[in-house]
């Protein structure tokens, strides 16, 4: 587990868009910590990002099976846009 989870920066990242949105795929914001807001980013995904931000910054296994360290959700809208979100290594 990541010590200091707090300070720890997480990418979000649009991967496929169903419907309209003002959102792109390729768009990407990051998450200084897991409770910034993001200026740009809607509250579609924004919010429902917000405990998988959570368990990113503390390095907890996805149930993603090509790549457990990161995390892929859908925004709240049924024709909406897929998020990957992932650590930002330290530098």
């Amino acid at each position: 587990m990541t010590e200091n989870w707090w300070a720890q920066k997480v990418r979000i990242t649009c991967e496929s868009k169903h419907g309209i949105c003002e959102h792109n795929v390729g768009d990407t914001y990051v998450f200084e910590h897991v409770q910034v807001y993001i200026k740009g980013l809607c509250s579609g995904i924004q919010d429902p990002a917000r405990p998988y931000a959570a368990y990113c910054a503390i390095g907890q296994p996805s149930w993603e099976s090509d790549d457990s360290s990161i995390y892929r959700i859908h925004c709240i809208s049924k024709k909406g846009t897929v998020w990957r979100l992932e650590k930002i290594p330290d530098e």
